[in-house]
């Protein structure tokens, strides 16, 4: 059902990503890095210069949120988001994150993850909400399983890879190319080794 409906979702979030205003010489440099269905949702992460990394996400009620983060912010996201992940059922330690987010720069618009633990069958159950806010801070939150969540993660790291990878300054070293070798050089023996000269009798 979910996977069905995606196609539609696909394109709310596609549109609002590509409506985002940027000059033409960024938007050819942009990569899509991942495409996701996300519970009820899906989501759409993308890569381009600036050490940017530019996420879509929709609902099941195809409202959409754009954000669009800085590479360094996505890799601290990555980083807490997988200590909690990690965590699975277990509680967390003092210094881990409960609630992983991030944001912004020049908005209130956000992203975070929540762990829930539920009981189901004498057997602890992890899911992780992901919810995406706006500059109303309203937004909607989407269901993910661990491997969902694993893998949400993995596009992040890549995204912010790729973000780094598109922002590097051009290779503008100059390389000194060697003269080509003609067949004659090629084949032509090398010199001989000059003799030592003789030294006569004292």
């Amino acid at each position: 059902m979910a996977r069905r409906l995606g196609a539609a979702w696909w394109w709310a979030v596609g549109a609002a990503v590509a409506l985002t205003t940027w000059p033409a010489q960024v938007a050819a440099q942009v990569r899509t890095v991942a495409n996701l269905v996300v519970g009820d949702g899906v989501m759409v992460i993308k890569a381009g210069p600036g050490k940017h990394v530019y996420v879509g996400a929709a609902g099941a009620a195809t409202r959409t949120v754009t954000l669009t983060l800085d590479a360094a912010a996505v890799d601290d996201f990555v980083v807490d988001a997988r200590a909690l992940v990690a965590r699975g059922t277990r509680p967390l330690p003092p210094h881990a994150s409960d609630r992983p987010e991030i944001q912004e720069t020049e908005s209130p618009r956000a992203l975070s993850v929540t762990r829930h633990v539920e009981r189901a069958h004498a057997a602890a159950v992890v899911t992780y909400h992901i919810f995406v806010s706006d500059e109303k801070l309203g937004g909607f939150a989407l269901s993910t399983s661990p491997v969902e969540m694993q893998a949400i993660l993995l596009a992040f790291h890549r995204a912010a890879r790729a973000a780094n990878v598109l922002s590097a300054p051009p290779d503008t070293t100059h390389h000194a190319r060697r003269p080509p070798t003609t067949a004659a050089q090629a084949t032509k023996p090398a010199p001989a080794p000059a003799a030592a000269p003789q030294r006569g009798p004292n």
